[in-house]
């Protein structure tokens, strides 16, 4: 039997809230963050086969509230990639991704 709200997760996404210092500099906003099955995370964070970046490229799929010097900045692949090319940051999206996965919300 599958159950029609697991079909409902293939297009989830998780909304997580980002907030880091990297070089002095502050880095605020909201991810989202794609949800994937534990398989696809075990191929994801197969140290063999990937890196930070990829993991970010993979599950980074947009942002909200991102603000530089006093001006929004909306989601692209081109302000995602200039990003990535500061590992610091790379790590810290990648570790974010991966436990945006594991978290769940409670209900009341």
């Amino acid at each position: 039997m599958k159950l029609k709200k697991l079909e409902q997760l293939k297009d989830a996404t998780i909304l997580a809230p980002v907030h880091f210092e990297y070089g002095g500099v502050e880095f605020k906003f909201t991810a989202h963050i794609k949800l994937v099955p534990e398989q696809d995370i075990e191929t994801l964070t197969d140290p063999r086969n990937t890196t930070d970046k990829a993991i970010v490229e993979q599950l980074l799929v947009g942002w909200d509230d991102f603000v530089d010097e006093g001006k929004s900045i909306p989601f692209s692949k081109d302000v995602l990639q200039e990003m990535l090319g500061f590992g610091g940051i790379s790590g810290r999206l990648s570790a974010e991704c991966i436990n945006a996965q594991y978290r769940v919300q409670e209900k009341n």
